[in-house]
């Protein structure tokens, strides 16, 4: 969406209802990177998967696992069960066709810190990278913005930078420093290339010095990156919105704020203009102790807006066809209510994957029982198997995702393997 091109039409997101600019297309810009890209959405806290994609109703002589389930029942998109809670009836039938469901994933823990380590690496103990991660470095390591991370998991296993994007006006004041933001020059482009010139050489001298540090080193040859990247990202500049058309910060409920369709606006542009491979969008507040229902209700509202308003500004770019969404969470919440009214942690929960009208789309994998117990799955079957299945572990969704997202036994894939684990071929 090229920033001077951005129009002022709107048009109405379908489970969103977010009203945005149309846009005008324009391909990445020269040298732009043009393979596929990742996104991982992670929702902070635990997210109750009863209430969404793994939906339960209440059993007799058991405390309530949903109050929803009192007056209504388990609906159905396709083959994809889901609860009729939040605005989840016209997002999972507008996009149950691009989803794949993962139940029953085991986190093995109800530690936040431990739940965020093992969902977004794949292992439960500190020093792998996340898949982001490993796709920029793997696809686009030299690109100026490749990895941007917005919040949460963002570990890197020191195969490549994650860049942070907030505020649209100051990093558009970054990239074009002699621009006063309003297409007025303070500088001009004589004075701006000789500084650049000399900005250039400076990093270069200081490289060849002999006692520099490793540390140092690496600092050194990515700031010369950066700086040799400027014209590309100077590119970028055109392709982020004004802002005026920066979708803002949305109170969600008490304490909880969202700037998640900011993030997704950001992540599109870069998507578009060539310049970044992977992010990590992230949503907080799903760690609901006390006043669940309504809390989860707006924030599952909100997920699917934004959910949809990335495939539809996904589309209006024109990137839609080479995107991936991994969606999920820490682990998911208790199979009843607590004296507050809120729900504690459970490790067991669910993961979802989208692209484009995918061959494996409009599937569910893995079980739960009327208690959120997962079921052991056969990796070979896919099926329930009580006697020489598994649980699935995030470890099995990270190494059938690595190998569908072209990782597995390449570089940035040798350092970080899940020896012995059962292959599920999620995606066959």
């Amino acid at each position: 969406m090229k920033r001077r091109e951005f129009l002022t039409k709107t048009a109405a997101l379908g489970a969103a209802g977010i009203v945005l600019p149309s846009v005008t297309l324009y391909g990445a810009v020269d040298g732009g990177y043009t393979g596929r890209l990742l996104v991982q959405l992670q929702a902070n806290g635990g997210w109750d998967v009863s209430s969404y994609c793994d939906p339960k109703v209440n059993q007799p002589g058991e405390k309530d696992i949903t109050n929803w389930s009192n007056n209504d029942e388990i609906r159905q998109a396709g083959n994809l069960s889901f609860a009729p809670f939040a605005n989840n009836a016209a997002f999972f039938e507008k996009y149950y066709r691009d989803m794949l469901v993962i139940n029953g994933v085991d986190m093995q823990t109800n530690s936040h810190d431990t739940g965020i380590i093992h969902n977004w690496s794949g292992r439960n103990s500190v020093g792998y990278p996340s898949l982001t991660a490993m796709f920029a470095a793997k696809n686009a390591p030299d690109h100026p913005l490749s990895y941007i991370n917005f919040g949460g998991f963002g570990q890197t296993g020191n195969l490549i930078r994650f860049s942070r994007l907030d505020d649209v006006d100051a990093l558009a004041k970054i990239i074009k420093p002699e621009s006063d933001g309003d297409d007025r020059t303070l500088r001009n482009a004589e004075d701006v290339a000789r500084i650049r010139a000399a900005a250039t050489a400076r990093l270069e001298w200081q490289l060849t010095k002999q006692n520099l540090t490793s540390r140092q080193a690496q600092n050194l040859n990515a700031q010369l990156q950066a700086t040799t990247s400027r014209s590309m990202l100077r590119a970028f500049s055109e392709y982020l919105p004004t802002p005026d058309e920066v979708i803002a910060t949305k109170q969600l409920a008490s304490g909880v704020n969202s700037s998640l369709p900011r993030q997704i606006q950001q992540t599109v542009a870069a998507f578009e203009a060539g310049v970044a491979s992977a992010s990590d969008l992230f949503l907080l507040g799903f760690d609901t102790h006390s006043n669940h229902d309504a809390t989860h209700e707006a924030l599952f509202n909100h997920l699917n807006e934004s959910i949809d308003l990335l495939w539809t500004l996904a589309e209006n770019a024109n990137i839609a066809d080479r995107l991936t969404v991994i969606i999920g969470s820490d682990f998911s919440r208790t199979p009843h209510y607590n004296d507050n009214a809120g729900k504690d942690h459970w490790a067991i929960g669910s993961v979802i994957v989208m692209e484009k009208s995918p061959s494996w789309g409009n599937r569910v994998i893995g079980s739960t029982d009327e208690g959120q117990n997962a079921h052991n799955i056969n990796p070979n079957t896919l099926a329930r198997d009580d006697a020489d299945g598994t649980h699935i572990y995030p470890k099995h969704v990270h190494k059938a995702l690595r190998r569908h997202l072209g990782l597995e036994n390449t570089e940035v894939d040798q350092d970080f393997k899940f020896l012995g684990a059962e292959d599920f071929d999620f995606f066959g």
